[in-house]
C-alpha cells in the first residue's frame, strides 16, 4: 500500500491532534450556586475534575472514538492506495495502440481504442505523486502525445484526446521514441550548461490487441515491459486481397478480383457485391453468396499474431471473388461484404479506374539491332503508338513535340546508351547510361558477377526470373539515397528506380550487349511491368492504391497555383502548389477516397484510394501471449485493476464512527 498525500496528512494531524487533546484539558467556567443536597450533582463534580487543568486524562470512550474519526479522515487525505502492481521505480512509457484493429467495437459496444486509454487513464491516476511519464500513439507511425511529465491532469487529458486511425500496427518507431526520450541531461552546477546525456531506461507499458505487424523484429529497450491486452471479440470477415485490371486485347473489359477471408471461429455465409461510383451494377452478376468455414485453430502464435493452422475444415476459410463487366470511362470500383461485424472497415475495398487509352512510347537508340528488339517487345505487349529516333534527333527535336504543357509528351520514354539532360517529367527507362541529375554516376567496371537479389515484391520486377539472367559487366552506380534498388550484384546495384519532382526513372548499369537479358523469358516480363507501372496501362496505376499512412505522389497540372485535396470523411485542405510538378500528400490515415482538385479546373483532376488489404489487423483476436524482438510478453487483460484507492473506504469508516460516537454520547446525556 502507498500514501500518495503522507506529507499533507502528516502536517494536518500534528495541527488537529493536539487540538482535540487540548479540548479534553480545558476547564469549563462555571457560575457558583448553593444548593441543599448534592445527591444529584454527582455528574457535574465528574466533569469539574476531567475539566481541571493540568490533571491526567482518565479514561474516555468518547475521546477514543473522537481520535478515531480524525485519523480515519486524515487515512483519507494521505489519499492511500493499494498496489497491486509494484510502484515504478523509473520512468514510465505509456505505448497506446490506435492502429486500425482497435476500432474494432467490444460487446459493450465501446471501440477498443476507448478501453486502452481507460486503462491508461488508470494506470496514470494510481501513480504515485511524484512519479513521471510519458504518452506515445503508434499505428503504422509513431507520435509523442505527452512528453515526460508529473502532471497528472495534462497526462489524463492528452490521452483522452489520442483517435484511432485505419492504418497498420508498428511498434518499432515508438519503441525508438521511447529510448530517445529517456535520455536526460545532466548540468554542469556552474554553468548551467548540459555536459552529458545519461540513459534512464524508463519502463515501457503496452496497451494494445497485440495484433502488431513488426513484432519479429529485433529492438533492444533495456527495458522492462508490460503488456495490457484489450479486447475480447473475434468474429470478423474481411477483404485481405484486392485487384483489378483491363483486359489487354479488349481494354472496354474490366476484370476486379477480391479474397474474402474469415477470421472468425464460426463458418459463414455472406453476399459480396461490386459498385461503380457508388451504384451497384446491373445484373445478377454484381453480387455474389459465398461461404467460408471457420478460421484454422493455431497451434502456435506468431509474432504480429499471425497463426499456423492447427486444424482443417471442409471449407477454407477464404475464397476469390472475380467480377467481369465492360466499362470505357473512369470512375471508382468498390467491393462491398454485407455483413455486419466488431471490424468493419474491411468490408469494402476502393480503386480508382481511367479510360482506357492508347500509351505512346518514345525509344531512343543509335543501335539498329537493339532498336529492332525493343520495338518488337513493345509490339508483343500491344503499345498502341511507338516511336523511335536516334540520339541525335531527340536532342535536336522541337520541344513542343516532346512536351505537351509541361510535361512529356510520351506516357514512358525507352533510352539506350545515350546519357541526356533533356527529361520534361514524365517516365523513362535508361539501357546502360544515365539522366544527367544529381547524385547520378556510373563508375568502374563489374565483370565476372551474378545477380544475386532482386525484390519479388516489387511492380517492376515481380514475376521476373533474373536467376536465368546473365550480366557480363555493369558499372558501378552512384545513387542518392532515396533511390530503391530492384536488382542487385555482390556488392552494387545492377537496377534501380529513382523518383524526384515530376520524374520517375529506372536505370540499368549494364548494356544490353553485353547480357543475354534480350533473348530471356525476363525481359518480355520486365518490359511489361514498366509500361504497366510507369504509363499506368493494364493495371490500377499503383500509385493511385496507397494502404492507410501512406504518402500520395499527386501530379500537379501545369498552371495550377493551388489544389484543394478532398478526404474521405469530407473535409478538405488547399496546397499551394504554385511552381511545381509533384506534391506529396501524407494524411492518408483513412480508408476511402482522396480526390484532388487544381484552382485552374472545376473537375477533378485527380483520384486515390487507401484500403486496409492486412491480414494482421483483419485477425482482430486479441494475442494473448505477444513476442516484442523475441521476448515473450504475457498479457495482463485491460480490465485488471493496477492499484485501487482506499480513500472512500477510510471516509466512510469515519462517517460510521462518527455515527457511534453520536449514539454513545446521547446515551450517556440521557443517563
Amino acid at each position: 500500500m502507498s500514501l500518495l498525500s503522507w506529507k499533507m496528512a502528516a502536517l494536518l494531524a500534528g495541527i488537529s491532534i493536539p487540538l482535540l487533546l487540548l479540548l479534553y484539558f480545558l476547564k469549563l467556567r462555571r457560575q457558583q450556586r448553593e444548593v441543599s443536597s448534592t445527591f444529584l450533582w454527582k455528574k457535574a463534580i465528574h466533569d469539574l475534575q476531567v475539566n481541571a487543568p493540568f490533571q491526567k486524562l482518565r479514561k474516555n470512550l468518547l475521546l477514543f472514538l473522537q481520535l478515531l474519526i480524525l485519523a480515519a479522515v486524515l487515512f483519507a487525505i494521505a489519499d492511500p492506495v493499494a498496489n497491486f502492481m509494484k510502484k515504478p521505480e523509473r520512468p514510465l512509457v505509456l505505448l497506446v495502440d490506435r492502429s486500425a484493429s482497435m476500432k474494432t467495437v467490444e460487446a459493450d459496444g465501446r471501440p477498443r481504442i476507448e478501453h486502452a486509454k481507460d486503462a491508461a487513464l488508470d494506470r496514470v491516476e494510481n501513480l504515485p505523486n511524484d512519479a513521471r511519464a510519458m504518452v506515445i500513439g503508434f499505428a503504422d507511425r509513431a507520435n509523442v502525445v505527452c512528453s515526460f511529465t508529473g502532471n497528472k491532469h495534462r497526462l489524463r487529458k492528452l490521452i483522452g484526446e489520442i483517435e484511432p486511425t485505419d492504418a497498420v500496427s508498428k511498434i518499432g518507431e515508438g519503441l525508438q521514441l521511447a529510448i530517445a526520450y529517456s535520455s536526460t541531461f545532466v548540468e554542469d552546477p556552474g554553468t548551467g550548461i548540459p555536459q552529458e546525456a545519461k540513459q534512464v531506461h524508463a519502463d515501457i507499458e503496452l496497451f494494445s490487441d497485440g495484433r502488431i505487424e513488426d513484432a519479429v523484429e529485433e529492438y533492444i529497450t533495456r527495458s522492462e515491459m508490460r503488456y495490457y491486452r484489450i479486447g475480447q471479440v473475434e468474429d470478423n470477415v474481411g477483404i485481405v486481397a484486392f485487384g483489378v485490371q483491363r483486359n489487354y486485347e479488349r481494354p472496354g473489359m474490366l476484370s476486379v478480383f477480391a479474397q474474402v477471408q474469415n477470421f472468425g471461429p464460426s463458418p459463414v455465409t455472406l453476399d459480396v457485391s461490386i459498385l461503380l461510383n457508388g451504384s451497384r451494377l446491373p445484373g445478377p452478376g454484381a453480387i455474389r453468396e459465398i461461404s467460408l468455414g471457420p478460421a484454422p485453430s493455431p497451434t502456435t502464435t506468431r509474432p504480429g499474431g499471425l497463426t499456423s493452422a492447427g486444424d482443417s475444415t471442409s471449407r477454407p476459410a477464404s475464397r476469390n471473388v472475380v467480377f467481369e463487366f465492360e466499362h470505357e470511362a473512369g470512375g471508382v470500383i468498390e467491393i462491398k461484404l454485407h455483413r455486419d461485424d466488431a471490424f468493419m472497415i474491411d468490408n469494402r475495398v476502393f480503386a480508382p479506374i481511367d479510360p482506357p487509352r492508347r500509351v505512346r512510347v518514345l525509344l531512343v537508340s543509335d543501335r539498329s539491332r537493339i532498336r529492332r528488339l525493343l520495338l518488337r517487345g513493345l509490339g508483343c505487349i500491344n503499345v498502341a503508338e511507338t516511336v523511335s529516333l536516334t540520339s541525335e534527333e531527340y536532342e535536336n527535336v522541337a520541344d513542343d513535340d516532346l512536351s505537351i504543357e509541361g510535361r512529356s509528351a510520351f506516357d514512358l520514354v525507352i533510352i539506350d546508351k545515350h546519357d541526356t539532360n533533356r527529361l520534361s517529367p514524365g517516365n523513362y527507362l535508361f539501357f546502360g547510361c544515365l539522366p544527367q541529375i544529381e547524385s547520378v554516376a556510373l563508375g568502374e567496371k563489374i565483370e565476372g558477377q551474378p545477380l544475386v537479389m532482386w525484390r519479388e515484391q516489387h511492380p517492376l520486377t515481380r514475376k521476373v526470373a533474373f536467376e536465368n539472367v546473365y550480366v557480363a559487366e555493369w558499372a558501378r552506380l552512384t545513387l542518392p539515397g532515396h533511390a530503391v534498388p530492384l536488382v542487385e550484384g555482390e556488392d552494387s546495384t545492377v537496377i534501380a528506380f529513382i523518383t524526384d519532382p515530376g520524374h520517375r526513372y529506372i536505370i540499368t548499369a549494364f548494356d544490353l550487349l553485353n547480357s543475354d537479358f534480350l533473348w530471356e523469358p525476363a525481359y518480355m516480363i520486365f518490359l511489361q511491368n514498366a509500361v504497366t507501372f510507369l504509363a499506368g496501362t493494364g493495371l490500377v496505376e499503383s500509385s493511385h492504391l496507397v494502404s492507410p499512412g501512406e504518402t500520395l505522389s499527386i501530379p500537379v497540372p501545369p498552371g495550377a497555383g493551388e489544389i484543394r485535396i478532398t478526404r474521405p470523411n469530407g473535409t478538405w485542405e488547399d496546397i499551394d502548389v504554385a511552381g511545381r510538378h509533384t506534391i506529396t500528400y501524407a494524411r492518408t490515415h483513412d480508408i476511402g477516397i482522396y480526390k484532388t482538385e487544381s484552382d485552374d479546373e472545376a473537375e477533378t483532376t485527380g483520384t486515390f484510394a487507401a484500403n486496409v488489404l492486412s491480414p494482421v489487423e483483419s485477425l482482430i483476436a486479441p494475442n494473448n501471449k505477444l513476442n516484442i524482438g523475441g521476448v515473450s510478453q504475457a498479457a495482463i487483460t485491460g480490465e485488471t485493476k493496477v492499484n485501487e484507492p482506499l480513500w472512500p473506504y477510510a471516509a466512510a469508516a469515519a462517517l460510521l464512527i462518527l455515527l457511534v460516537e453520536w449514539w454513545v454520547y446521547n446515551r450517556r446525556v440521557m443517563i
